[in-house]
Parts: C-alpha cells; structure tokens; sequence
C-alpha cells in the first residue's frame, strides 16, 4: 500500500511538473497561431472602399457619357424642301451689268442682225433675264445622251470626231410664247423655262422633236414674230449625229432642215441654260 501511494504521489508530482511546465509552449503556440490567423485574416476580410480619389479612379473605371440624341423637329412650312433642288426647274435672276448677263446679250444681239430677213439690228429691249438651275436629274440625263452619242460613234468607228468627243455639243436657241395667266385684257403671258416637243412637217414628212436654231431671230420668226414680249431660251443642245430629211430617223440624232433650224429628237439632250424675256 504503502508503495503504491509513493508511486502515485510521483505520478502526481509528474504531472504538475508537466502543467507547470506547458503555460510557455501553450503560450507559444497560441501567439503562433495569432500570427496565422492575422496573416489569413488580410486575405479573408473583404476590402471597403476607400476615401482617396486615386484609389478608386485605379479600381474603378468612369464610364463614358453617352452623348444626347437629337430629336428630328418637324420642317417649317416657310423654309425651303431640302429636295426642291433636285426635283424642281429654278430661276435666278440676273440684274443688268452682270458679267454673265453682258455675255448673253451680246450673242442675243448680234446672232439677230443676221435672220432671215436680213441685217437688222434689233430694236427691241431684253427686259429680264435668268440664269436656268436645272434639277440634277435633268443634267444626269442630258449626260446620258451624252454618253450614248459617243458610244456610237465609237462602235460604229465614224470619222465626225465631235461625236466622240463631246457628242456634237453646240449652243442653239429655242423660242417660247406666254400663255395666259387668266382672262381679261389685263392679264398678263407666263413664260416656261423648259422646253417643246412638237411636230414639224418637212419634205412630205413630219418630225417629232425640239426646234432648235443658230441664231436667236430665226427663232423669233419660227415661233410667230411679230411685236410684244417674248421669251427665249439659250441652250446647250447634245445634236449628235445631223443627218438630212431624206435619211431614216433612225441613223441620226437630230435632223437639219434648213434655214438654221435643227430639230433635236430626244428632248433629254437640250439643256436650258438662260431665259431671256424680251420685247419688241
């Protein structure tokens, strides 16, 4: 009895000397692991956003403004149609003294003294004149005709080198009447800027086209002459190939008939380019 209360008196003295021993290494082990868990902490513990405007430009990108679209408002009754350029034959008046007007009156002038009826000088007075702003559809198409003359003439290999050149081009005039702008004696002609198919008879034969002229008072005569105020355009004229009365319509492109006179069978190859209102 007496041994075993010795052995467990030190049994007992063992293991105090263990306790009294484990407070450092249980010490230690807690700090290491302190240590850990700060370490894992800094990973684990989410971040907050912070106050400094460079940290948060350098996390978080500004987004671009996206810019305002605008809003189509309705087009005002009083301005002009964007389109009317295109679609629309327009006018613009040319006052006395301008250059281009100067140049006009002169050909008008001096293509007159010479008409049919001998050198006379004109006595009337150009009144008004214009400058003709075809649309663009017109001038597309007087290039067509253009375009199709030189062709021909290319495949058919024909020795008239204007025709591939430039398709016969040449400045002629065109005469127009007024009709009237209402009833009465006081009503007043209006004038067209475009130009005139009509049936010409000539040589037992009767020709569809624009009547068409070198000078401006074989013009004047064709449409009637005589006193009053008139109306002629200046015209660039795509004649192609001139044939004669005899020949088949289908070989040329305009026809020359005399006297100056030149009728154009496709109307897309006259080109208005002045309107010139006159009286005599």
């Amino acid at each position: 009895m007496a041994t075993g209360w010795v052995r467990s008196l030190q049994c007992k003295s063992n293991v105090l000397d263990d306790v009294a021993s484990t407070p450092k290494k249980i010490q230690s082990r807690v700090s290491l692991s302190c240590t850990t868990i700060s370490k894992e902490s800094v990973f684990i513990v989410p971040k907050h956003p912070s106050n400094n405007p460079k940290s948060q430009s350098s996390t978080h990108k500004p987004r671009r403004k996206r810019k305002p679209v605008p809003v189509p408002f309705p087009p005002s009754p009083l301005a002009p149609s964007r389109h009317s350029s295109s679609s629309f034959l327009s006018l613009t008046e040319l006052p006395a003294g301008h250059s281009s007007r100067q140049v006009v009156e002169i050909i008008f002038n001096s293509s007159w003294s010479s008409g049919m009826t001998g050198d006379t000088q004109f006595a009337g007075k150009i009144e008004m004149m214009f400058r003709v702003h075809n649309p663009a559809r017109t001038v597309a198409r007087f290039e067509e005709c253009r375009n199709a003359v030189r062709a021909r003439a290319h495949f058919s290999k024909s020795t008239d080198s204007r025709c591939a050149a430039d398709g016969n081009e040449m400045m002629r005039f065109h005469c127009r009447t007024g009709t009237c702008s209402g009833s009465g004696t006081d009503s007043e002609p209006v004038y067209d800027a475009g130009v005139a198919m009509c049936a010409v008879a000539s040589a037992g034969r009767i020709l569809h086209g624009v009547r068409t002229y070198t000078k401006s008072r074989e013009a004047h005569e064709s449409a009637g002459g005589g006193s009053g105020r008139w109306a002629m355009l200046v015209c660039r004229v795509i004649a192609g190939r001139v044939g004669s009365v005899s020949e088949p319509i289908g070989h040329c492109d305009s026809v020359s008939i005399g006297k100056g006179e030149l009728v154009v069978f496709d109307q897309r190859a006259v080109l208005p380019c002045f309107l010139i209102i006159y009286k005599v």
